[in-house]
């Protein structure tokens, strides 16, 4: 039997190897509770408090917060992909188009660096009160872009709004674990997802038609009153989901002497029941007495104004350097650097199409106004919403489908394979976009290769985050601010190096290049489907140990 250290955690699970699936299930022993073939991981609690234990509608309203978080503040931010050369052409600005491009690396750049800031905020004083402040800040500072009248001033401006709405990259995916168990976040993440990049394509679509008829300051302006409403509508309607969970019944799977176990831990307040069982042990026997035995008590939900408070979600002790600390120590943990370098090379090849999109189409052959540069931004709207299926849905039936097939025996991994398809239509997309603009071909290839590339980008965010939090999913928070540190800088560095790229190659050597590190960059999977459940064993003492250290001290559950 395994030993349980004095946090109550079993040191030889596999972290991201689960129990997902009850196989040799029997309903006749098993009380209502148990009798569902998925396992709940994480186990719901008793209290109608519990996020995991809310009404299906009342999760869903939340996940319409996070669509209009990600559109409130994404349209304000990403109005201005069309109007860069109106922008530069307005002698009240001062800006140069290299220095537009910059102050969008400097965006992307501080959207990461942000994590180390806002992600500690949101776990110390709850996830409610910074999605607000997110969203004013990223208003105060869009807002601020039609009044520059410097390169510094812009530059400012984009790092303060970066900064502000740093949220945007990590928090609506951990909203959604709060929320939602392991075999329903692929789902959900998946509109997170489609919702973040569809807000920046539907943004420069309609601010260019916006521009022509008002001009581009207004176009902004605009953008930034939607915001606005977005803010007041969140305001009334998003809830905190913070909530401090007693440990409950764990699914994790420890390998002893070559032999999988299944290691069941329930406990309350009074009494902790931990047991250890071989497979041929009646796995269910005990997690049906387990539950039989625990003490339910119920408490009483919450009423609709005491939800609005702002600092409901708030720690009882100051923990915000702890947590600051916790995002250094995941750097530690090969599976998230990778889910950080898988994340950042599925943006990293749109960006370079979006980069390029206002130069390439409104010079000849193409010579595209600003509307139409606009109007572009729907190949990748429609690219996305087609893709989300593939990217959203699809990642949990495949996990649920693999956990049948390994005696209920679920692997972080399982979600992968979805990525065969953008190794292999990435680099052909790019192809087309880059190779066909440099040869002059019809428009309508050009936008086919940017919105392919864009509904690709999603099916490697979505299995980016869901591999992430799979892994790890006691360090939640903390990891995914590794991750998204990683996607910005490596954004950051694209928006400083392509132009001088371009310059220095020619459009057609670029993208031709790019295909090719495409290729090479998401074929690396491969080798992480083959090689993570080592990497999550190698690292399972220095994991175990840093969850019971920050869980002895109050930081994590």
């Amino acid at each position: 039997m395994a030993e349980l250290n004095s946090s109550g955690i079993n040191c030889e699970d596999i972290p991201g190897t689960t129990h997902l699936v009850n196989t040799k299930i029997n309903p006749a022993e098993l009380n209502e509770t148990v009798k569902k073939e998925i396992v709940l991981i994480p186990h719901p609690s008793n209290n109608l408090n519990d996020p995991l234990n809310w009404s299906h509608r009342r999760k869903l309203i939340q996940v319409f917060c996070l669509i209009l978080f990600c559109y409130g503040g994404g349209v304000a931010s990403c109005c201005i992909y069309p109007l860069l050369v109106a922008i530069a052409a307005d002698p009240s600005t001062n800006v140069t188009i290299d220095n537009l491009n910059n102050g969008t690396g400097y965006n992307f750049l501080f959207l990461g660096l942000g994590q180390f800031l806002m992600t500690p905020f949101a776990q110390q004083f709850g996830k409610r009160p910074a999605y607000l402040l997110a969203m004013l800040g990223n208003l105060v500072f869009c807002l601020w872009m039609p009044y520059v009248h410097s390169n510094g001033q812009w530059i400012a401006s984009q790092i303060l709004s970066g900064l502000f709405y740093a949220p945007i990259e990590s928090l609506p995916s951990n909203t959604i674990t709060d929320l939602f168990f392991e075999h329903e976040r692929g789902t959900y993440i998946g509109i997170y997802s489609v919702s973040l990049g569809t807000s920046n394509f539907i943004a420069p679509m309609l601010s260019g038609f916006v521009a022509e008829a008002l001009g581009w300051k207004w176009a902004v302006k605009i953008a930034v009153i939607f915001d606005a409403v977005c803010l007041v509508a969140m305001f009334f309607l998003i809830e905190e989901t913070n909530y401090e969970r007693e440990p409950g019944l764990e699914g994790e799977v420890t390998e002893s002497e070559g032999i999988r176990l299944a290691s069941t831990t329930f406990s309350n307040k009074n009494e902790d029941i931990n047991c250890t069982v071989s497979p041929d042990t009646n796995f269910d026997k005990h997690m049906s007495t387990a539950i039989s035995n625990h003490e339910i008590e119920y408490h009483a939900g919450k009423g609709y104004w005491a939800r609005l408070l702002l600092l409901s979600g708030a720690r009882k002790k100051n923990h915000f350097f702890d947590y600051i600390l916790m995002i250094l120590h995941m750097f530690r943990f090969p599976p998230i650097l990778w889910s950080g370098f898988l994340y950042g090379v599925s943006l990293f090849f749109y960006s370079i199409i979006n980069t390029t999109e206002s130069i390439i189409l409104s010079a000849p052959p193409y010579n595209f106004s600003t509307s139409m540069l606009g109007l572009a931004y729907l190949g990748p709207v429609i690219f996305v919403l087609l893709f989300y299926p593939y990217a959203g849905w699809s990642i949990d039936w495949i996990k649920i489908r693999k956990a049948k097939k390994h005696k209920g025996i679920s692997q972080a991994e399982d979600r992968l394979p979805v990525l065969f398809l953008f190794m292999i239509l990435g680099p052909a997309s790019l192809i087309i976009y880059g190779v066909g603009a440099a040869h002059g071909i019809n428009w309508f290839g050009v936008i086919f290769g940017m919105g392919l590339m864009a509904g690709l980008s999603i099916v490697g965010a979505t299995s980016s985050i869901t591999y992430a939090l799979d892994c790890y999913p006691e360090a939640g928070m903390a990891g995914m601010a590794v991750v998204i540190l990683i996607r910005n800088v490596m954004n950051f560095a694209l928006d400083y190096g392509i132009t001088p790229f371009i310059d220095n190659c020619g459009i057609q050597t670029t993208y031709i290049a790019c295909a090719f590190i495409c290729l090479g960059c998401i074929g690396t999977y491969f080798l992480m489907e083959r090689t993570g459940l080592y990497w999550r064993k190698m690292t399972k003492g220095k994991y175990w140990h840093l969850v019971a250290k920050y869980r002895q001290r109050g930081v994590i559950q």
